[in-house]
């Protein structure tokens, strides 16, 4: 019953979702009771690096908590800047930084008789020696809370957050601090990829399309049941924010986002996309993300409850696609003879990834 009763509001709220596109539910930044916290630093500019900027995600509004999109009041960077300059103003015994947003998002999910909100962000610090800057750290925070209507507080949780990231990086020594050249010239040499990445280490998906990796000799791979994780010798930590690696044969996604742990997945590229054959999902997040780009929610939430369904990663608009039985046959449909073979094979992830190619392999000869 309670199963039932859970698809019943996926549904409704994803039916309403779909009709209401372009509506947004607006979030400031903006409070007259916020005060200077004690950094000692102030930001003197804020660059947006995320893969996807249409929004920062969803909320659930009316009885039926119809699922809206989420964007700020005014552009990211302003939004950030003007509540920066009230929690840690400039003054001359103050250090100099600035950061980049990799990733921001919010969500909201429906219990019973209570609403739980969630907020990510993810940032890299930026200082500048000798006129030249440098990326110092990188850092990620997560929060919830918990109400009965939590809509209105999504301005509370990324202040958390944001405070979060930065008093890390005032917690991190000049030791464990490293010395990334950062440019702040984000264009976009190439849309797509075709063949893995050159060895190394990417912070951003920019970095990935432009080829750009940093030096991965201080880090070591290792392998968790086909989760893997990026360690640092130097600091003798794990770095989880990072957009992904390469060891020269394969490609590592960070999928933190959609998994139910932190880590990174073996991907292979097809059509410009990153296949991963196996993420266990947290199906709160991965419905949240997949809403984002306005993909189906059932249809997430049903691909996300099957820990062996394969999915997508698109390389430059990082749109994901979760490859369940029911969203491969709506793929294939225009192709029947690749859609019998679909139905007539045990859908294994081999299978399902012979059959994928195929696909692609079609498409391009249209």
């Amino acid at each position: 019953m309670n199963k039932l009763l859970a698809l019943f509001f996926v549904v409704v709220s994803t039916v309403a979702f779909s009709q209401n596109k372009t509506e947004f539910h607006k979030v400031s930044l903006k409070d007259k009771k916020d005060n200077a916290v004690g950094f000692n630093f102030y930001v003197e500019n804020v660059y947006d690096g995320r893969q996807f900027k249409e929004n920062i995600g969803t909320v659930q509004k009316g009885g039926f908590n119809r699922k809206v999109l989420a964007n700020f009041e005014k552009p990211l960077a302003e939004e950030f800047l003007d509540y920066l300059a009230i929690i840690c103003p400039k003054e001359e015994n103050k250090s100099k930084i600035s950061i980049r947003i990799n990733d921001l998002y919010v969500s909201e999910l429906t219990r019973a008789m209570s609403e739980t909100g969630y907020a990510t962000l993810a940032i890299d610090v930026i200082e500048s020696k000798d006129s030249v800057d440098y990326i110092v750290g990188s850092y990620t925070a997560s929060t919830e809370s918990n109400g009965m209507d939590v809509t209105g507080k999504h301005d509370e949780r990324l202040k958390k957050v944001l405070q979060d990231c930065l008093t890390n990086y005032m917690k991190t020594s000049d030791v464990d601090k490293s010395a990334l050249v950062f440019d702040a010239n984000q264009s976009i040499k190439s849309k797509t990829i075709t063949d893995v990445p050159l060895k190394g280490i990417y912070l951003t998906y920019i970095d990935v399309l432009n080829g750009k990796p940093i030096d991965d000799a201080n880090f070591e791979i290792t392998n968790k049941k086909e989760k893997f994780y990026l360690q640092n010798k130097a600091t003798n930590s794990e770095e989880l924010n990072y957009y992904g690696f390469s060891d020269g044969e394969n490609f590592y996604i960070n999928v933190s986002k959609y998994a139910s742990s932190k880590h990174y997945a073996k991907t292979e590229i097809i059509n410009g996309k990153y296949y991963i054959e196996n993420v266990i999902y947290n199906s709160n997040n991965a419905i949240a993300m997949g809403a984002m780009f306005g993909l189906i929610g059932v249809a997430i939430a049903s691909a996300a409850s099957d820990s062996s369904t394969p999915m997508l990663i698109d390389c430059y608009t990082g749109q994901p696609s979760f490859l369940s039985n029911s969203e491969m046959k709506v793929m294939l449909s225009p192709y029947p003879e690749l859609l019998k073979e679909f139905k007539d094979s045990n859908k294994s992830s081999l299978e399902r990834k012979e059959i994928l190619k195929k696909y692609y392999q079609a498409t391009l000869g249209q």
